[in-house]
């Protein structure tokens, strides 16, 4: 058997930025995008997968099965041996596109996350499974959340793993060793905390945000800005709109070094947060299982979740199981998708990693066992989703755009405005080019 074939630190699990409900709540559904041209998937001819073949299972670190116990039993009892290919995001979509393209399997299975439907499914670089689903009496989709977002055009082109709010936490102990009772409410009172906090030397960088996109997004819509309307059109580029004054906001507080220069060298914040730097901290729903494990956290036992300021706005964030256009083991390696959202595999994950699973009876089993903590503010947050359109096919090219330039704001060289303008200039010639 072999596990892995590239393995990375674990710690980068925590990229959620994020990350979504269980039993999630949401105000909007992704809207239809043009046609894939992937083929049909082929049919099904046997149940069971011949003896000993071989699969390929293509994921970033925290998709990694956690238990290898389960993960050598499943092997065992299948005859399916599961080749483990370990890989930072970005790189992962990059080689997909790159294999596809040239009608080469990048891998079996894929794992995919909340850009892959712009990256790789638009495309046409995994198949459908309607055939698999439908003829597969164990699988029956309607107990996962979640699923419309891997659906383009009546095709489900994933089996949901976990859906996650965005969420912030923060440290309840340095709060209020800084002399506060309660999380900001507003993201005034969060900058005068923060710098508070720092001038008492509670902490040096209380702010735990990413250079990212991520971290605009979320202190756009947390004030309100809905960023874009109903045609797509990017109105988080108004003179004056509340997304304006997030970037604004989030490059004052790399400035002022509220947030640790090292951020910009880093993809998220998570990692940085558990060794001990932070107060504030963007996180995502099932993270305080993690955070206030003193064996992985320095955080722990003090983290406690918190609505977003303002308007209170966040985005939820999905992760699924594809196949490969090019995969010559459709059998095993819809076999080896059912395992790993099974009951057993998903509590793992969840366990090591704080994923909340996609199927909504794991997700309640576990909060009446006690193992979800902060229930009361998670299901608060999940009355306040207002889903990105990230079903567009240029999402994943703009997103890029977005952290290039809020790096440079970052930097000084350009202004914030003009990393907005630039922005907005980016959405409008793709939207155009893929329109």
């Amino acid at each position: 058997m072999k596990r892995l074939i590239s393995s990375l630190w674990l710690m980068v699990v925590f990229m959620l930025l994020t990350a979504c409900a269980g039993k999630q709540v949401t105000t909007e559904a992704p809207s239809p995008v043009a046609e894939a041209t992937t083929p049909a998937a082929p049919p099904v001819e046997t149940e069971v997968p011949p003896a000993g073949v071989t699969i390929t299972f293509m994921t970033p670190p925290w998709g990694v099965p956690p238990d290898e116990a389960l993960l050598t039993a499943f092997e065992q009892e299948s005859g399916i041996n599961v080749e483990v290919i370990s890989i930072p995001m970005d790189q992962l979509y990059s080689k997909v596109q790159v294999a596809a393209s040239a009608n080469q399997e990048p891998a079996d299975v894929i794992f995919l996350t909340e850009e892959a439907p712009s990256f790789i499914v638009s495309p046409g670089f995994v198949q459908p499974l309607n055939q698999l689903i439908e003829s597969d009496p164990d699988i029956k989709v309607e107990n996962f959340d979640r699923v419309d977002f891997w659906t383009l055009d009546g095709k489900i082109y994933g089996l949901p793993s976990y859906v996650q709010l965005v969420m912030m936490d923060y440290n309840e102990a340095k709060l209020k060793e800084a002399g506060y009772t309660e999380p900001p409410k507003t993201w005034q009172e969060l900058y005068d905390m923060a710098k508070e906090i720092k001038a008492k030397g509670v902490d040096q960088y209380p702010i735990a945000f990413g250079a990212i996109d991520w971290s605009w997004y979320l202190m756009g819509l947390s004030m309100g800005d809905p960023m874009f309307d109903e045609d797509l059109n990017p109105v988080f580029s108004q003179e004056g709109s509340k997304a304006r004054q997030a970037m604004n906001l989030l490059v004052t507080f790399f400035k002022e070094e509220l947030i640790t220069p090292a951020m910009l060298s880093e993809t998220t914040p998570h990692a940085i947060f558990m060794g001990g730097t932070g107060v504030f901290h963007q996180s995502w729903q099932g993270a305080s299982a993690v955070m206030n494990n003193p064996e992985s956290s320095k955080q722990a036992p003090n983290v406690k979740y918190m609505l977003f300021p303002e308007e209170g706005y966040t985005w939820s964030l999905d992760a699924a199981l594809g196949i490969s256009k090019d995969s010559d083991n459709i059998e095993a390696a819809w076999k080896f998708i059912k395992w790993y959202v099974s009951e057993p595999n998903q509590r793992a994950i969840f366990d090591a990693y704080g994923l909340t699973p996609a199927q909504s009876a794991i997700h309640e089993a576990l909060n009446k066992e006690g193992k979800i903590t902060g229930f009361d503010v998670i299901q608060a947050q999940a009355q306040k989703v207002h889903q990105l359109p990230r079903y567009v096919p240029w999402w994943g090219p703009w997103t890029t755009k977005v952290t290039e330039q809020l790096r440079l704001a970052i930097q000084g060289s350009i202004t914030p405005d003009q990393a907005i303008d630039a922005i907005a200039d980016e959405w409008n010639s793709l939207k155009s080019e893929y329109e």
